[in-house]
């Protein structure tokens, strides 16, 4: 099935902001590289904000579907291990898009509470499982904005090393390291529960 004209924008304006930054690419270097208009590019997207809004959205969706794969776990720490393990392993697997969302997340354009917005659109379920931990007290009862502020950030810095490393992303002990990081940070106080 051939691509829209709105999907080849979107793909030459992640090429792009890979290539040169979000800031110095133009939307006429997207629209000439998608092979369009730069009227038919603002015919889609108004301003190039809301294109990386839209491109960070099917980015974000993207990572939370590929988290999903595979059955549930009945118990909630198997389970985010298995979000953990799908998002880490979708980002080895997508190079760009995982650089793209390391120039959004230090982008002074891009608020926190947009990507708030992105979260609970695209990670809805993500966001049930934490609060579902908490209620179990598996979980410390964190304002869930610092917990998933703090997931993102963790996840960001882990795939960019393993990106930088990938010697060190099939090592056994860095990927159950990464991720006794994550849930030890929003564990409980004095649970001994979650420890290996």
């Amino acid at each position: 099935m051939p691509k829209t004209k709105k999907q080849n924008i979107l793909d030459a304006a992640l090429s792009l902001f890979v290539r040169h930054g979000i800031q110095a690419t133009s939307t006429a270097s997207i629209a000439q590289l998608a092979n369009v208009a730069t009227g038919t590019l603002f015919h889609h997207f108004a301003s190039k904000q809301i294109l990386i809004i839209t491109l960070y959205s099917e980015v974000k969706t993207e990572l939370g579907l590929a988290m999903q794969l595979q059955q549930e776990h009945e118990d909630i720490q198997h389970q985010i291990r298995h979000f953990w393990q799908q998002a880490l392993q979708w980002a080895q697997q997508n190079p760009d898009k995982l650089q793209f969302m390391q120039q959004v997340a230090h982008d002074p354009t891009f608020g926190f509470s947009q990507h708030q917005e992105l979260m609970a659109a695209s990670m809805a379920f993500l966001i049930e499982q934490f609060k579902q931990a908490q209620q179990q007290h598996r979980l410390a009862p964190l304002p869930l904005e610092l917990v998933l502020n703090f997931c993102h950030s963790h996840f960001l810095a882990t795939a960019n090393l393993f990106a930088e490393r990938p010697d060190l992303a099939g090592q056994p002990e860095y990927q159950e390291g990464a991720f006794q990081i994550l849930w030890q940070a929003l564990s409980p106080i004095g649970d001994s529960k979650s420890l290996p």
